[in-house]
């Protein structure tokens, strides 16, 4: 059993509209689904909250702190912690401050959120800090505590020293650094993806989340900004029109969203076409040239919430919820093979190493009509119809999200096939039979897949479809909102 005690600010932040609403919302998630933890208050913290609300106010704000359990046999302020802070203390508020800090001191708690800086500060002075966090403390915590399973796909998370040093795969990383081999040996027993094809390496992603407290960025000029980062240390692909460095590109920012950066950023040579092309690729997905390190170039892409409707892969992955969405029904013999991600629990699903099954960026083919033309910015819901033999309301699922990053008629076959192949399902012959005068396609970047799977029957009784999509169908924001928040979507991919 976990207790964690809550803070006044977080109560009051929590049964308010402000800022920290969308946080709060994460925190207390967090700390709901998981059956070991529970939220406490102090009753000092219930007294405060109380004080000058009268009438109906107060039976609302009692009827919500019902949700909330009162910490019992509360303790006497220990010694220590009185001694400490007896110079500190200017107010009432700072003496109720130390009646909640109490708690944890003397072990009644394991964990304390708060906003203020000075409980803070005392924390650190009683050698707890470790168990006081902010709201995005928590949550980092909690998220690093999990694990993001990447294992698909023929990638795979294995140890540094379980690779052979010796694969000619490491040849060019031992030529550009004359410290490679002393690197790797420090980084034996750390994580690195790798993708193999009949046991011989062909892409390498090494990542490393960074705080700035334990970093030295001294040898970046201009200085970079102290703040949490998700360093790039190797990205390195040997094989061409697979799509595996977009797969590695998916996992980064995966990454960079689980921990919570600020930044992400690689250092790169430009000594040849091969790395200029890789810092164009970079470049596409909104790295910007910052400075350098001794020789390298420094790229940094910013993890702000921005959303760029021209160009949404520069704001990869996120999406913006205002926008226009429409639903995008898809066969499900193709469906798995285009979104991966998406596979359905108990489906028969073969990996057959289509580049875009790995790529980010697919191509969605369609003859039916539309109402309305989707526009570059939109995002999109793809809904995977019936399966053969069974029943459609409880089959035809809504399973995935993605944003519309292009629109093209083809005006013959051929060009059809020049602009779609390696990111879509469809073989070249497949394509050719599937041209017709009303074809077009959607391109699209995968953004991610429903935690929960919507099926038609939940969908339309819960308001989200009035029947199966037969060709692109537009829906309302409101409908959009439902389809997040009940397929449980993660928030740090919305834009507001």
């Amino acid at each position: 059993m976990i207790k964690i005690l809550l803070d006044t600010n977080i109560i009051v932040y929590r049964e308010s509209d402000n800022v920290y609403k969308e946080k709060i919302g994460e925190l207390f998630k967090i700390i709901d689904n998981n059956p070991n933890m529970y939220k406490y208050i102090h009753p000092v913290i219930k007294k405060e909250l109380l004080q000058n609300v009268y009438n109906e106010k107060r039976d609302l704000l009692l009827d919500r702190l019902t949700s909330y359990n009162v910490l019992e046999n509360h303790k006497m302020i220990d010694s220590k912690l009185k001694t400490l802070t007896s110079t500190l203390n200017k107010t009432i508020n700072d003496q109720i401050d130390d009646i909640i800090l109490n708690e944890l001191y003397v072990g009644n708690v394991d964990f304390l959120i708060t906003e203020d800086k000075k409980i803070k500060q005392k924390s650190i002075a009683l050698g707890i800090g470790n168990k006081v966090m902010n709201i995005n403390e928590f949550i980092f915590q909690s998220r690093n505590e999990k694990s993001i399973n990447h294992n698909i796909l023929d990638i795979y998370k294995v140890k540094f020293g379980d690779l052979d040093i010796n694969d000619s795969f490491f040849d060019s990383l031992k030529k550009d650094y004359p410290g490679f081999l002393d690197w790797y040996e420090r980084k034996i027993t750390e994580d690195v993806y790798c993708y193999k094809e009949q046991d011989k390496i062909l892409g390498l992603l090494f990542l490393k989340n960074e705080e700035p407290e334990s970093e030295d960025y001294s040898d970046i000029k201009p200085m970079m900004k102290l703040n949490r980062k998700l360093k790039i240390s190797t990205f390195k692909v040997d094989i061409g029109g697979k799509k595996i460095g977009e797969r590695f590109m998916k996992i980064v920012f995966d990454q960079a969203l689980f921990s919570m950066v600020d930044e992400v950023y690689v250092t790169i040579y430009d000594n040849d076409d091969k790395k200029m092309n890789l810092i164009r690729y970079f470049e596409k997905f909104g790295f910007n040239y910052f400075g350098k390190k001794k020789n390298e170039l420094v790229y940094i892409r910013n993890m702000r919430k921005n959303f760029d409707n021209n160009n949404p892969l520069k704001n990869y992955p996120y999406i913006k919820r205002n926008n226009d969405t429409f639903v995008v029904p898809i066969k499900p013999k193709y469906h798995t093979y285009l979104l991966p991600d998406s596979i359905l629990y108990r489906e028969s699903y073969k990996d057959i190493h289509m580049p875009v099954e790995y790529a980010i960026n697919k191509y969605y083919i369609t003859n039916c009509g539309w109402l309305e033309i989707p526009k570059v910015g939109d995002n999109i819901v793809f809904y995977r119809s019936r399966q053969e033999g069974a029943i459609a309301k409880y089959s035809s699922v809504l399973t995935t999200l993605g944003v519309v990053t292009g629109i093209f008629i083809p005006k013959n076959e051929q060009e059809l096939v020049n602009k779609v192949s390696g990111r879509t399902v469809f073989n070249e012959t497949e394509l050719r039979k599937t041209y017709s005068k009303n074809t077009y396609v959607i391109e699209f970047a995968y953004i991610t897949t429903l935690e929960k799977k919507l099926n038609y029957d939940f969908c339309k009784n819960n308001g989200i479809l009035d029947g199966g999509p037969r060709g692109v169908l537009k829906i309302n924001s409101t409908k959009f909102q439902k389809i997040i928040e009940f397929g449980k979507v993660d928030t740090t991919l919305i834009i507001k």
